[in-house]
């Protein structure tokens, strides 16, 4: 588990670096990635760093069990689910 903050959603709520975060404005679920000091989304080669207005944290500390869950949600079957990012602390 990775205790310090690296950024916040739309509700003031802390994002961490092992966060789920959904992007209303994208549709994607992702896990933060850090890029040249900055936390934001890797997503097929672009970067794009954390919009906290556009975010909602779906669980504080997550693992990729996590997100397997929502994927199989009915309502979430036009969702982006991006697998970049940490994963128990461990980059993928």
């Amino acid at each position: 588990m990775l205790n310090k903050p690296i950024s916040h959603d739309k509700n003031g709520r802390k994002i961490y670096p092992d966060s789920l975060i959904y992007d209303a404005v994208a549709n994607e679920y992702f896990f933060p990635v850090k890029r040249k000091g900055i936390w934001g989304d890797d997503f097929m080669g672009d970067f794009y760093s954390l919009t906290p207005a556009q975010l909602i944290l779906m669980k504080k500390h997550a693992t990729m069990d996590d997100m397997k869950i929502i994927m199989h949600e009915k309502n979430e079957s036009d969702a982006i689910f991006n697998t970049r990012g940490k994963f128990d602390g461990k980059r993928t």
